[in-house]
C-alpha cells in the first residue's frame, strides 16, 4: 500500500510540474544561464531589417543581450559559418561580445507562428576589454512577437545630437593635463536609467555615471552606486574613493549636459578640474 501511494504521489507531482512550466512560458520570454546564473530578461525583442538581418535582443535591469542571424528562417545559425554576425552582453560599465574564430555558439529557430518566433541558443567564450570570457548556456526564446526595422533610422537617431558630436572632457590627471579626444554616451537600466559618459586619449580613460533625470547640483561621487567614476590606463582600473560632481546644466529635451567633477581613486590618482559638455 505505501509503494501504490508513493507511486501516485510522485506520478501526481509529476503531472504538477508539467502544468506550472505550461503555464510560466505562456507568454513571450528570453533567458539564458551565463556562466551557471540565470538571466531572465523583462523587455525582449525580435526585429526583422530590410536585407533580412534578425535582431533579438533582452533587458533586465542594468544586463542586456544580443545576438543577430543573417535570416529569420527556420533553421540552425552559427558563429564558425558566419550566419550569427554579432553577440554581445552587456553588465553596468562591461560589455562582453563575440571574436571570429574564438567564440564559439548556435542559434536555432524552432518556429514561426502568427508572427512569432521560438528558439534556443548558446554562446561560448564571449570577451571583455580585459580579456575576461562568459558563456551562455541553456538559452532559449519563445513567442517573440516579430517587429519591422530599417537600419538607416537606427542609425539617423544615433547621430542626430549635436552635444554629442561636440563634446568635450579636460581634467588634471595627478597634475597633467588630459584632453580627451574620444567620447561616447549610453542610457541604460529600465527602472532605474542611468547615463555613462566616457572619454579617452591615449594615455587614459575617465568614465562617469549618473542618474538620467538628475538636475542641477551637487553630489557625491565614489566606486559605486547612482553617481560613480573610474578613471582607467592601460589595464589598470581603479574607482572612486571620494569625489565631487557638479552638474550645471542638463536639458532633458535637448539631452545635452554639462558640469564639472574631481575625484581620487582607491589607487590614489587625483582627478581633478575635470570639465564636460556631452550629450547623449
Amino acid at each position: 500500500m505505501i509503494r501504490i501511494t508513493t507511486l501516485f504521489m510522485a506520478v501526481f507531482c509529476l503531472i504538477l510540474t508539467s502544468c506550472s512550466t505550461d503555464i510560466e512560458i505562456n507568454d513571450p520570454a528570453l533567458q539564458t544561464k551565463i556562466d551557471g546564473e540565470l538571466f531572465r530578461s523583462s523587455l525582449k525583442k525580435a526585429i526583422i531589417y530590410d536585407d533580412g538581418t534578425l535582431v533579438i535582443t533582452g533587458k533586465e535591469g542594468e544586463k542586456s543581450i544580443s545576438f543577430t542571424t543573417t535570416s529569420p528562417e527556420l533553421g540552425t545559425y552559427k558563429l564558425g559559418q558566419k550566419t550569427i554576425n554579432t553577440v554581445s552582453f552587456q553588465k553596468e560599465q562591461v560589455k562582453f561580445v563575440s571574436e571570429d574564430g574564438k567564440t564559439e555558439g548556435t542559434v536555432v529557430i524552432t518556429e514561426i507562428y502568427n508572427n512569432e518566433i521560438s528558439g534556443n541558443f548558446h554562446f561560448d567564450n564571449l570577451k571583455d576589454d580585459n580579456g575576461n570570457s562568459m558563456s551562455f548556456t541553456n538559452g532559449w526564446f519563445y513567442r517573440l512577437p516579430l517587429e519591422n526595422g530599417i537600419i538607416e533610422e537606427e542609425i539617423l537617431v544615433e547621430q542626430v545630437n549635436p552635444c554629442l558630436l561636440n563634446a568635450s572632457l579636460t581634467a588634471s590627471i595627478d597634475g597633467t593635463e588630459m584632453i580627451t579626444d574620444d567620447h561616447s554616451a549610453q542610457v541604460y537600466g529600465v527602472d532605474e536609467v542611468s547615463i555613462l559618459i566616457k572619454a579617452t586619449n591615449d594615455s587614459g580613460e575617465i568614465s562617469i555615471i549618473f542618474p538620467a533625470n538628475v538636475t542641477p547640483g551637487n553630489y557625491s561621487l565614489t566606486g559605486s552606486g547612482d553617481y560613480s567614476a573610474t578613471y582607467t590606463s592601460g589595464k589598470d582600473k581603479s574607482s572612486a574613493l571620494s569625489g565631487n560632481l557638479i552638474i550645471t546644466s542638463h536639458n532633458a529635451d535637448t539631452k545635452c549636459i554639462s558640469g564639472s567633477f574631481e575625484f581620487e581613486t582607491r589607487s590614489g590618482i587625483i582627478v581633478s578640474q575635470g570639465i564636460f559638455d556631452f550629450g547623449y
